[in-house]
């Protein structure tokens, strides 16, 4: 099998010396190639191809956002962005990230972002595949996991609301003009954000799953990540909860996904 090549990009030695030492445990991966900053990384990705990048946000040099904007999209590889700073995981997934870890990182989360980052790979280049399924076999094993099983769509199980207007407790969402407003005062969203938030409140009341979510917003169409949508709600949350701790409209359906409700 030939191993999923890692390259690590991170201005702080000790941080990029645990992550080789995590890798070095993870069987069917290979460190390729180490980076203080972005304008190195960016050279090395047009060198060794990796098949994942473990991308620091901020660095002296380029940074995390800086590097992805300098490679685009077409050309980068999976990111998986690795920082202590927490603040910026929603820009992390509009870009379009495999997954977001906070330092220190342990090593179930990292091999399930690999995982993750093999779905991505597998998806977009099928001469990958045999590989990659053989890598996503090892890290559930290692996490003593099997493989989910299909969960069926609820799309068909109720019709979308036909209103232009959706309105729970001071909040008013104008799909028509696409604005939110709470209390009298304008919410910002991002396109993405504001995209969840339509989808879900034309469908009060109905569960969908993760995975719809990512379908239809996000459009992964085979990817198993799913802290895209979860940070996403969060800042849902923030924004247009009473008390985001204890929310009453955006609800989460245990091992399955989320349900809006007017309350």
């Amino acid at each position: 099998m030939t191993a999923m090549r890692v390259l690590i990009v991170d201005d702080e030695p000790l941080a990029r010396q645990r992550l080789r030492h995590l890798l070095a445990e993870i069987p069917g991966t290979d460190v390729v190639g180490e980076c203080e900053d972005g304008t190195e990384a960016a050279r090395a990705i047009d060198d060794l191809a990796p098949d994942v990048v473990l991308l620091d946000v901020q660095m002296r040099e380029m940074g995390g956002f800086a590097l992805v904007d300098a490679v685009g999209a077409a050309r980068m590889p999976p990111v998986v962005f690795v920082t202590a700073h927490d603040q910026f995981a929603l820009r992390a997934f509009d870009v379009s990230a495999v997954d977001y870890l906070l330092k220190p990182v342990q090593m179930p989360q990292l091999a399930r972002a690999l995982q993750r980052a093999a779905e991505r790979r597998r998806a977009t280049d099928p001469a990958l595949q045999g590989n990659l399924r053989a890598l996503l076999e090892t890290v559930r094993s290692m996490l003593g996991e099997t493989a989910a099983p299909a969960t069926p769509t609820t799309a068909s199980v109720r019709s979308p609301v036909p209103t232009d207007i959706v309105t729970f407790a001071d909040v008013v969402v104008d799909l028509r003009a696409q604005t939110v407003h709470r209390d009298g005062a304008a919410i910002a969203l991002s396109p993405r954000g504001y995209a969840l938030l339509a989808t879900l409140v034309t469908r009060p009341g109905q569960v969908i799953t993760r995975a719809e979510l990512l379908r239809e917003i996000w459009g992964y169409s085979s990817d198993v990540m799913s802290r895209t949508v979860d940070m996403h709600i969060m800042e849902l949350r923030r924004k247009l909860e009473v008390d985001p701790a204890n929310p009453r409209h955006f609800l989460t359906v245990r091992k399955s996904g989320y349900r809006f409700e007017r309350g």
